[in-house]
């Protein structure tokens, strides 16, 4: 059994690591458009933001893993900026004095 698993982690690692394609790339982009659209003007995070111009960028020199990582990024980071100004919006009432 144990010399089926080394089989198997060994062969794992010498498969070549997925490319993404321009679809997969573009899906990613814009879903990380479409949270960074989420997030209200006065929330939205400057390094989401990077992460969008940086996915574009990539997109446009056709550099597909680079856009879907950064984008990933991207969308990640606009979801958090979404909670966070969700948080806020009551998490004052808790920080006024009494």
């Amino acid at each position: 059994m144990k010399s089926f698993i080394l089989f198997v982690l060994l062969t794992a690692m010498a498969l070549p690591a997925h490319a993404a394609s321009q679809a997969e790339a573009e899906a990613a982009l814009a879903g990380a458009s479409q949270a960074e659209a989420s997030a209200t003007p006065g929330n939205r995070w400057v390094p989401a933001e990077a992460a969008l111009n940086a996915a574009k960028a990539a997109i446009a020199s056709k550099d597909w893993d680079r856009a879907v990582t950064q984008a990933t990024k991207a969308r990640s980071l606009a979801l958090r900026s979404v909670e966070q100004s969700k948080e806020q919006e009551t998490a004052w009432h808790d920080a006024v004095i009494r």
